[in-house]
This record gives structure tokens, C-alpha cells and sequence, in this order.
């Protein structure tokens, strides 16, 4: 029997937590109507009726957009982890398409529909009716000074767990516009964990997060959000808006691949709530990174985006990408299955034609030596391309970092333990302002697993890292040295917020406020690219990036921000971060062109 309004409202009120704010009110029948007029905001009203019509749409037009919609869930039995729990999918966010890939093929393959929790930006007409009758319940974008709402939102959690309804909701709290998974919001981790506490004995069965990892080989909305990336404003979505998306009709989008995890469930023994919320988060971020699959898009991306002004033959781009996918499928790195077969090239050369037809992709002519073709990315669209590159290089940080070790272990900037130990230490605070890594441990751990990749031998300390030979630290590049610019549009961009502190410092040793630096950052980035001596990478050149180097030089204690002032508080050290920067950059590319003469 169907669940009634009427049903729906009790169970709600019924919330220990809501009902005791209720009762509390000098007019608790005011503040019920306030609580249903809520619950009447929030809710979904779904429609079997409806959800099976959609689903016949979607056959349609899903096959017109995408080669494909693959669904991977081999390390979990879904159907019977709904019997036996109470489920909620916590996936990463990339486009306003996850709502309907998901969804779609979670009834396609299993039946089950889920209930989604979606941002209140999205409630409107017609699209907005539609996902209600399919399961989606929106949410507003900020309800921190309306207890009532949290309250009443917290409840409507407890209603869709008491009735055993798989949950869905985006943990990154929106898309990414960089491509990189963003930190875990709690807020909802900690409601459903309340809410699934307040449940009756006799309806409380387990608490199960399970992670998804989605990838799209193209995200129809990539150019908005590139923009955004870059500072302009978001457009609020609307019904015209809307009805603009039919012109995606005329494109090709090539698969979206989505990865079940492994279930994760709260540690309810923890009695600190924080601590366990927190936990459960990254635990669920963590699988999703770990399972971020390499499509051939980003593999196309993270190849060419190294070549900052260049071109590449199609033979070299093939050679690279095999390179790449055989260390992908040493380290258990997760690759669509069309790079993990003989079909690698067919699949490649879909995702360049794919690209070329969205004019991302510069097919630049013929050498006059034996017709080949070159390829190289439409320079405007490299901030597009990076988002494809950003989706997977968290897999590759470890690489990029070793290749960096060993390039000052060659030129004598490195000479003893304590040099490389506090090397490695210091790329990885950078790195974590980008990215979420492992800890030290792990992240050596790493480190000799791709050395014994690299030269056949075990390493199992640093001291022995010290030793290798010439001929050791040679087979070390051939193997990895692809990675060797990876991450340098980040390394650069530090070094250009660096710069730019330095002049403001210079200018207003009192300090500057947030847009006047980011103001002047792009003045600073702008010359440095003329300048073409150490910054190379157009996409360097990025709000977020010159954000998070702030918190870097922050931790660092090189700056400090005082009534809304940025201080440069040691000018020295800063001085001497900017060397290091300059030093590093400059040297990497005479030594990647002495490496490849030899």
C-alpha cells in the first residue's frame, strides 16, 4: 500500500527531534503548519506512473546523446543490500546529468528508485515537477539560521529511512568546476546518521553509505563551468535555460561510466558525533577517488595538456598511452574497459573526433616528412581540457613527485637523506591544498612500489633511494617521466601567486585585500607568460588555484590575513620560495630535453 500524504505528514511529525521544537513553541500549531509548509517544499511525489514514462524518454534520447551509460557494480550485490539495510549512494558531482545517468540506470538494472536530494536551484518549471515524480526532493542552497527548516528536512530523512527508500545525495555539496573531487560537506552525513538513530527498534536495520564514482568522457555543461571556474558568475538556472539544453541534441558526448564501491558503514560505537561523521565522509571520498575511472578523454587530456605550445603525432600520443595505462593497470588505477583491451586506439581515436567536432581539438595539418597528422589543443579551450585531466591526476601525484626528487638528485640540489625526506614532504603539502592524499606513510609506501616498477629491485627506505645508480635513476624516467610535467600548471601557478604577493608587499607592506591581489595576479600571470621563461601553461591561470595558494602560504607561515588584509609576514622566506619555484621550473626543462637526447 502506497504511502498517503497524510501518512507521510505524521511520520514526519512524529520525529523526536522535530516534535520536541514543536511542543516547546508558545504556538505549536503555528509552528506545525510552518513545519508542513516545509516538508511541502522539500518532499518528492513520486509516480511510478511517471518514472516508467521517463524511463522510455530517456531509451530514446539517452542512445542520441551517449555511446554509452555503464554502470559497474561487481564489489557489491545492491538488490540485496537494499533488502537488508537502509542504503544511501553518495556519488561525486560532475554535471546536472548525474541526477538522470544514476538514476536511470539504477532502475534500468535494478528496479529501485531512488531518492534524491537535490538543490532547490534545480525546482523549476517544468524540469522541477518532473524530478519530484521521479524521486528527487530538493534542499535549499543555505538554511543555517532556520532551525525549523533543518529540523523539518532532518525529519523527511527520517521518513524515507523508516520506509527503507534508497537515498541519494552528491557529497561535494554541488559540481565541480575544476574537475577535482571537492572536500565532503557533513551536513547531511550527520542528519541521516541522527535520523537513523531515532529509528523504532523494530525498523532499524543497518546504516549503509555506498560511493559512487561517475566520469563523463564529456560534460555537456563544460564551457559554463570553466567560466565559472575563472571567476564569472554563475547563471541561475532557468526554465529558458532549460529549454536551451535541446541543443545538445546535435552533439556527442561519447559514455559516462559509474562505479559502485565497497558499502561503508558509521562506526555507531563512536561517541563523538563530529569525529564520526567526519570519518565517515572521507572514508566515502576516499573510495571515490580511489575508483575514479580513466577514461579516454582524460588520458587524451593528461598526455597533451604536458605539451604546453606544441604538437604530438598521433603515433606518440599512442605511445604515451600505453605507457600510461600499462602503470595504471600495475598500480590497480581503475581504466574504462575500451583502454584496458585491444580496443585502446579505436576508443582514442573516438574521444579525439569527439573533442575535434567540439572544436577542442586543433587538427593543425600535415609535416612535410611522411603526412602525418598532428594534434594539438585549441588554446582558448585548455581550461576546458584541464577539467578532464584534473578528474584523474590525483592518481598520478606520486609519479610526478618522484620525477621531481630525481630531477634534483641529478643536479645536485638533493645530496643526503634528510634533503630527499624533506623534499618529498614539502610537495606533498603543497599537494594537499589540491588534492586529498594519502597520509606520509602511504604516501612512501607509494613511493618505493613505483621505484620497484620502475627498476625491478625492492627499495624499502629512502637512504636507499640516495644509492641508485645513473643507470637506476634513467629507468626511472623511461618509466614515469611522462608524469614528469603533470603537475606543473600547479607548481607555476604557486609560483605566480608568489610573485604577485611579493610586488603587493613591496607596494602595501600593511597588506591588501582579497581582490586587489586576485586583481593583480592576473597582471603578474599575464607577464610571466609573455615572458615564457618559467610559466608555460596557460591554465596556471585559475581563481581557486591562486585561492588555494593562500591557505599553502598561510600554513606555511609566510603570510597571515587580518581584518581582511593579506600580510606578507616573512619576506625573506617568501624571497626564497620564489627562487626555489623559479630554480625548479626553469631546470625542468632543460633537464626533460637532456633526458630525451639521451
Amino acid at each position: 500500500m502506497s504511502q498517503t500524504l497524510k501518512d507521510l505528514q505524521d511520520l514526519v511529525l512524529s520525529y523526536p527531534k522535530l516534535k520536541a521544537r514543536i511542543e516547546s513553541r508558545d504556538n505549536p500549531k503555528a509552528e506545525t503548519t510552518k513545519a508542513l509548509k516545509n516538508l511541502d517544499e522539500i518532499r518528492a511525489d513520486f509516480s511510478s506512473t511517471v518514472i516508467k514514462t521517463f524511463e522510455k524518454v530517456l531509451d530514446a534520447t539517452l542512445s542520441q546523446l551517449y555511446d554509452g551509460i555503464n554502470l559497474n557494480a561487481t564489489e557489491v550485490d545492491f538488490p540485496k543490500l537494499v533488502k537488508e539495510n537502509c542504503v544511501v549512494l553518495v556519488p561525486n558531482h560532475q554535471s546536472h546529468a548525474d541526477y538522470v545517468a544514476i538514476n536511470y540506470k539504477v532502475f534500468k538494472q535494478f528496479g529501485f528508485n531512488l531518492f534524491v536530494a537535490g538543490g532547490n536551484n534545480l525546482n523549476i518549471f517544468p524540469i522541477g515537477t518532473l524530478f519530484r515524480k521521479c524521486g528527487c526532493f530538493f534542499i535549499r542552497r543555505s538554511f543555517q539560521n532556520d532551525a525549523l527548516y533543518k529540523l523539518t528536512l532532518e525529519a523527511y530523512l527520517f521518513s524515507l529511512l523508516y520506509e527503507r527508500k534508497p537515498i541519494e545525495f552528491f557529497f561535494e555539496g554541488g559540481r565541480s568546476r575544476s574537475g577535482k573531487l571537492l572536500p565532503p560537506r557533513y551536513g547531511l552525513y550527520q542528519m541521516l546518521i541522527e535520523a537513523h538513530m531515532a529509528l523504532p527498534d523494530k525498523q532499524r536495520v543497518p546504516l549503509v553509505f555506498l560511493p559512487v564514482s561517475i566520469a563523463h568522457e564529456y560534460v555537456p555543461e563544460q564551457k559554463s563551468l570553466t567560466s565559472e571556474l575563472q571567476g564569472k558568475k554563475k547563471k541561475k538556472e532557468s526554465t529558458r535555460q532549460l529549454f536551451g539544453l535541446f541543443k545538445l541534441l546535435a552533439y556527442q558526448f561519447g559514455n559516462v561510466h559509474i562505479n559502485f564501491g565497497k558499502p561503508v558503514k558509521p562506526d555507531m560505537s563512536k561517541t563523538d558525533l563530529k569525529q564520526l561523521t567526519q570519518d565517515l565522509a572521507f572514508e566515502c571520498f576516499r573510495q571515490v577517488g580511489n575508483r575514479m575511472v580513466v577514461t579516454p578523454t582524460s588520458l587524451l587530456a593528461l598526455i597533451m595538456l604536458d605539451e604546453p605550445a606544441g604538437a604530438l603525432k598521433w603515433n606518440d600520443i599512442l605511445a604515451s598511452a600505453r605507457q600510461l595505462t600499462a602503470f595504471a593497470e600495475r598500480f590497480s588505477i581503475p581504466l574504462t574497459p575500451s583502454l584496458a583491451s585491444d580496443e585502446l586506439e579505436d576508443s582514442l581515436g573516438r574521444a579525439m573526433d569527439i573533442l575535434i567536432s567540439h572544436k577542442k581539438i586543433d587538427v593543425i595539418g600535415q609535416s612535410q616528412r611522411g603526412g602525418h597528422v598532428f594534434y594539438a589543443i585549441n588554446g582558448e579551450a585548455r581550461p576546458e581540457i584541464l577539467y578532464f585531466k584534473n578528474t584523474i591526476l590525483h592518481h598520478f601525484l606520486v609519479p610526478w613527485t618522484i620525477n621531481s626528487a630525481w630531477m634534483n638528485l641529478f643536479n645536485g640540489s638533493v645530496q643526503t637523506v634528510d634533503d630527499l625526506k624533506k623534499l618529498f614532504l614539502i610537495k606533498r603539502d603543497q599537494l594537499k591544498h589540491e588534492f586529498y592524499l594519502p597520509t606520509v606513510k602511504e604516501f612512501f609506501k607509494k613511493t618505493f612500489d613505483v621505484l620497484y616498477y620502475c627498476i625491478g629491485r625492492e627499495i624499502k627506505s629512502l637512504d636507499e633511494c640516495i644509492d641508485l645508480s645513473h643507470r637506476e635513476l634513467y629507468a626511472i624516467l623511461s618509466k614515469i617521466g611522462l608524469l614528469a610535467r603533470s603537475c606543473n600548471y600547479l607548481y607555476e601557478g604557486y609560483y605566480v601567486s608568489a610573485l604577485t604577493l611579493k610586488l603587493l608587499h613591496d607596494e602595501k607592506p600593511a597588506g591588501v585585500k582579497i581582490d586587489d591581489y586576485l586583481k593583480r595576479v592576473k597582471t603578474v600571470f599575464l607577464k610571466e607568460m609573455e615572458l615564457a621563461k618559467v610559466v608555460k601553461f596557460p591554465e596556471s591561470d585559475s581563481e581557486p588555484l591562486m585561492r588555494n595558494s593562500l591557505k599553502y602560504f598561510t600554513q606555511q607561515g609566510l603570510i597571515e590575513t587580518q581584518e581582511g588584509l593579506i600580510k606578507v609576514i616573512k619576506p625573506e622566506e617568501l624571497d626564497r620560495l620564489i627562487d626555489t619555484y623559479e630554480t625548479e621550473l626553469s631546470e625542468q626543462w632543460r633537464f626533460q630535453l637532456k633526458a630525451s637526447i639521451n
